[in-house]
């Protein structure tokens, strides 16, 4: 008797839900969107939550949709819940830039209370509080700011360069190293350097902790695979799961960190003129401040700020990095005439690196921007409508729809930078699409590897100076070729929402000093 009734009631919640979900599928049909058919339950995220490709690759098949091919954007799913997938540059324009107040927050959110460290830093904050921080931040990005930082990142990129020539060599003068690992050790060291004052040594002690707890945070399993899902594409689940961006021990170890410098800084009263004296000055200017919100400028707020520093710092600049060198070793012609650049600026200043000199490297800047192109870090942009409830967003000339106020709204960065209409032979390695001629030719916002308009990486400069003198003290001793664990091609991990090589990047490294 109870069985029945029990198998009845499931039976009939069944049905219940088949009904519910049909209708929510036929959102995007009958607003007459064009959308890309969604798997019962799952909607459009099965093939990521089953780990069977990367989200670079899933946003990609979406947005070549064979359908939506001469559609502004398309429809999608996240689960039961309408999103879309931007497609038309000049309506990618208005979403990020031209109409940004009306999409200023990002849709992807983190738990307030279990991840304090990723709530409240400048990539994961909404309006207002974003925009306040990120006024307070910028002054660490000015000119003059990353003129007084060139200084302490050449001593790293010095470090790393003495690394090398300390490695033991074979009978063909080479070594054999895995590539993203070594750039995460400059990276490290730069990053506590000159944003924190603090000399991390990874070379010397590459499983300390600043390097062990970031290695840690970047380590994608299939937990924290389906963490950071939750978080990109279903922040409406964040309250019920609790998913956590920046684990427990490596929360702890930040914060104490962080609160540790801070307080020996105003305890000391030295500038460096770094990160940590713009903290303790925002702290200083707002502590006697009366606000009406609940936002206090101390605590995990200041800290998260220094940690998105230190994680963003590192990994998206080592990756980078990485990938260049792969690819150079694949082309030996450009790594070659890359090189030679090298040489010929070190001769011309006598070996002294400033600003200056490493922004004059042009064709190392064609080569960073076309590793990108291949490999943006972050292969998406993620936003909502932020518009009142009850309103909505006109996407007129383009199409009749109204993005409802909270609608999730994606950018398809690495789809953009693959799509052959804007990069001919986009698979295929081309710095030469870079060149000053060239560039000018490139169709606005199709190419965003740091995002555009307001919301666009705070960092971009910094990164910029910081991978190019890498790759200069990489290459003035040392040139790279494929070795025997080199793969063809690179495949990227399906467990990284950022984009990572699996199994790393496996190379051979050849000492050959240039003439200077």
């Amino acid at each position: 008797m109870w069985f029945e009734i029990t198998a009845a009631l499931l039976l009939q919640l069944l049905v219940l839900l088949y009904v519910y979900l049909t209708y929510r599928y036929r959102y995007w049909l009958r607003h007459g969107v064009v959308y890309v058919k969604p798997s019962l339950l799952l909607g459009n995220l099965g093939s990521l939550l089953r780990m069977q490709c990367t989200s670079a690759h899933m946003i990609q098949a979406i947005y070549n949709y064979p359908e939506a091919e001469d559609q502004p954007f398309v429809g999608i799913y996240l689960f039961h819940r309408p999103a879309l997938l931007l497609r038309d540059p000049e309506l990618i324009k208005r979403v990020l830039t031209k109409d940004f107040p009306k999409f200023s927050n990002r849709f992807s959110n983190s738990d307030y209370f279990g991840d304090p460290l990723t709530s409240r830093n400048l990539f994961f904050l909404k309006n207002p509080y974003w925009k306040e921080i990120r006024f307070k931040l910028t002054p660490f990005f000015t000119s003059g700011k990353l003129k007084q930082m060139c200084s302490l990142i050449e001593e790293v990129g010095l470090n790393l360069n003495e690394y090398l020539l300390k490695m033991p060599l074979n009978s063909d003068n080479s070594f054999q190293l895995e590539l993203k690992e070594l750039c995460s050790l400059y990276t490290t060291d730069v990053i506590a350097n000159v944003a924190f004052g603090i000399q991390a040594n990874s070379f010397k002690y590459p499983n300390g902790e600043f390097r062990h707890n970031g290695r840690e945070i970047f380590r994608f399993s299939t937990s924290r695979a389906l963490n950071l899902g939750v978080v990109f594409f279903l922040p409406y689940l964040v309250p019920y799961l609790r998913p956590k961006v920046i684990p427990t021990k490596q929360t702890e170890f930040l914060r104490s960190t962080m609160n540790r410098i801070l307080k020996e800084r105003e305890k000391s009263g030295i500038k460096r003129h770094d990160l940590i004296d713009i903290l303790i000055e925002f702290k200083n200017q707002t502590k006697n401040q009366p606000r009406q919100d609940d936002l206090k400028f101390e605590g995990d707020l200041l800290v998260a700020q220094a940690a998105i520093f230190f994680l963003a710092g590192f990994e998206s600049t080592s990756t980078t990095m990485s990938f260049a060198l792969y690819e150079l070793a694949k082309h030996p012609e450009m790594q070659e005439r890359l090189r030679k650049e090298i040489c010929d600026t070190l001769n011309e200043s006598r070996g002294e690196i400033s600003q200056q000199i490493i922004e004059s490297l042009e064709y190392m800047q064609m080569i960073i921007d076309e590793t990108l192109r291949l490999y943006p870090p972050l292969p998406f942009l993620d936003r909502e409508c932020s518009l009142p409830k009850g309103q909505s967003y006109s996407l007129e000339p383009f199409h009749s729809f109204s993005i409802p106020a909270g609608m999730p709204v994606y950018t398809p960065v690495y789809a953009l930078h693959m799509d052959p209409k804007y990069f001919p032979q986009p698979h295929e390695f081309q710095p030469e699409r870079f060149s000053l001629e060239r560039k000018k030719l490139i169709t606005p916002y199709t190419y965003m590897p740091f995002g555009l308009g307001p919301h666009a990486c705070i960092g971009e400069r910094f990164a910029m100076l910081q991978t190019k003198i890498g790759l200069l003290n990489f290459l003035r001793n040392h040139r790279v070729a494929m070795g025997e664990k080199s793969v063809k091609s690179i495949k990227l991990d399906p467990k990284a929402l950022i984009l990572q090589s699996q199994g790393g990047i496996h190379l051979s490294i050849i000492r050959d000093p240039l003439k200077y």
